[in-house]
């Protein structure tokens, strides 16, 4: 739950702290006292992205921090873990700094646990934490997409959507894999005797990647004949062939070494220089040898050469690619010739795996859609038993489940229907229900669906505008009814609702005439202050004269809380 929030520098506010308990703590104040200022300032904390104009002080930062302690969800902890945070700890802390940059913009700084981290991750934690209840989410129940998405969260029915949406996503990529496949079949049929002239051509060349290089190294060396030959014959001449040749010489001065050494101890030794010298130049001359060989090549040859050479820049300059890029357009034509020559085989492949995904993907759908249609009932019984305790003692609430074409969110429509009279026929809420009947809804939706949430902390922003009398008084129950099972925070104009209260905060704007500002104070009403409770109530529902009238009513009120909350 949250346990202490800190807002400093926020619009008007320049500094605030409170610590939270455990129940329902309301937060009172006349109109326009800045109340949902606070609950401003903790939403842009986990959710919001600062705007321009939240600073008090220009020239201070805005910062918001909360303690929260730590839920005991399996799913926050392991979420906690992945990010590199400690689960071990008993609380948390989130914390947002933001402030002006010197050439224009916005710094803004977040924190978990004094470890800097981004808005998403706070957003995604935050939805373990706490949830947000105000009068836009009333106007929500009347958007075509909120009952479906409600059923879902409300019967923990989101890891079955998750997994058929896969299937629908497997199955989308089959027909756009089969759509495609299709269309090249259907152009390979106007373009099949081409690409088979095609195909021919290049088969028939057979090309390859290494032979133009090879081909015009033989090129570059038939070029120059006659030069090389002159060279090679020179070469063997001076090496080999000679009277006076270099092996030779090497000879004569190995047989001289040998000599000297027998005749005189002290001479050089030179005899195994010489042989491997001798043996260096004996591979000189074999390599030589060949090599002149090789260059007996004849006019056909140098021919065949040409005519190759030819060949490959015929069809370089044909399909404007290279070497490589023909063997490519080969391998592709390969490829669109034995598909068309297999197509009967491929479409009956592709079309039995579209039909076994398609029977999966519906049985998937069937699946969510009857756990849907059982969420739905008990989420309309009971929904229906809370309208009926907030003084709409006729109303039914029923939600109609229609199957539609399959989609990413599954083949159901989910319609949510209310009557809030006798003889009155359910019909879409958003044809019917009143700006009152839509609070004590959704308060009931929120009733029933805290007994299923692991959410620890509940805000509601005066979602009671608009009641007065017993209904309020019914509200005030639901509400605190609520806080039995996690902690609530409840912005209010209802003394009806005030009285119900664990914890109760009052709001007041103060002026400060030497800086010329209007600021917001927060004051905790202690549980021993219940003279000033009751003086809170009774201003809450006469105004500005308070009367005994008023002040009596109000004990009454709060009398009767108490006994409600005993019971």
């Amino acid at each position: 739950m949250l346990k202490h929030l800190t807002i400093s520098n926020y619009k008007l506010i320049d500094h605030i702290e409170c610590d939270f308990s455990a129940g329902l703590t309301v937060l009172t104040g006349e109109t326009g006292a800045g109340k949902s200022i606070i609950l401003s300032a903790l939403n842009s904390l986990l959710e919001g992205k600062p705007g321009s104009d939240i600073f008090h002080d220009e020239k201070q930062p805005v910062i918001i921090s909360a303690i929260f302690s730590l839920p005991r969800n399996p799913a926050f902890s392991s979420r906690l873990n992945d990010l590199g945070f400690a689960t071990d700890q008993d609380e948390i802390i989130l914390r947002r700094h933001i402030s002006r940059k010197s050439h224009g913009g916005i710094n803004n700084r977040i924190y978990l646990n004094d470890q800097p981290t981004t808005g998403n991750t706070v957003s995604t934690l935050a939805a373990h934490l706490i949830e947000f209840v105000d009068q836009h989410q009333q106007q929500n129940l009347r958007d075509p997409k909120e009952p479906l998405r409600l059923i879902d969260t409300f019967g923990g029915l989101l890891p079955l959507k998750e997994e058929y949406g896969k299937l629908f996503s497997k199955y989308q990529e089959l027909e756009r894999r089969l759509e495609q496949w299709q269309q090249e079949i259907s152009e390979a049929a106007r373009q099949m005797d081409y690409y088979t002239h095609q195909l021919t051509e290049l088969s028939d060349a057979h090309l390859d990647p290494l032979e133009e290089d090879e081909l015009l190294t033989q090129r570059r060396q038939y070029q120059q004949l006659g030069r090389l030959r002159e060279l090679a014959r020179e070469a063997e001449e001076i090496s080999y062939t000679n009277n006076s040749s270099i092996i030779d010489n090497c000879y004569r001065l190995l047989e001289i070494s040998g000599e000297l050494s027998r005749r005189d101890a002290e001479a050089p030794q030179t005899e195994e220089t010489l042989t491997e010298i001798i043996d260096t130049l004996q591979d000189i001359h074999k390599e030589n040898h060949n090599y002149l060989t090789r260059l007996e090549v004849d006019e056909q040859t140098i021919e065949e050469t040409e005519e190759r050479l030819a060949v490959l820049e015929r069809l370089k300059r044909k399909f404007a690619i290279d070497i490589n890029g023909l063997i490519e357009l080969r391998n592709e034509l390969e490829g669109k010739v034995r598909g068309w020559e297999n197509r009967d085989a491929e479409k009956e492949r592709l079309t039995l795996e579209l039909t076994e995904k398609r029977e999966k993907l519906l049985q998937a759908a069937e699946k969510l859609g009857q756990a849907r249609q059982e969420q739905g009932e008990i989420l309309a019984r009971t929904v229906t038993r809370h309208l009926h305790d907030l003084n709409l003692a006729q109303a039914r609430f029923l939600i109609k489940r229609e199957i539609v074409p399959y989609s990413a969110g599954g083949m159901d429509s989910i319609t949510f229907l209310f009557s809030a009279n006798p003889g009155e026929e359910p019909a879409p809420i958003d044809e019917i229900a009143s700006g009152g009947e839509l609070s004590r809804l959704l308060l009931a939706i929120k009733t029933t669906a805290a007994h299923r949430y692991q959410i620890p902390t509940m805000i509601f922003d005066e979602v009671d505008t608009g009641l007065g009398g017993g209904t309020a008084a019914a509200v005030g129950r639901k509400i605190a009814a609520i806080a039995e099972n996690c902690q609530v925070i409840t912005v209010t104009h209802l003394p009806q609702v005030a009285a119900f209260a664990d914890h109760h905060f009052v709001i007041d704007k103060t002026s400060c005439p030497e800086k010329k500002q209007t600021l917001i104070k927060l004051t905790e009403i202690a549980p021993d202050q219940e003279p000033e409770r009751i003086h809170e109530l009774a201003r809450m529902g006469s105004g500005e004269e308070i009367t005994k009238e008023a002040e009596e009513h109000a004990r009454i009120l709060r009398r009767e809380a108490k006994k409600d909350k005993t019971r």
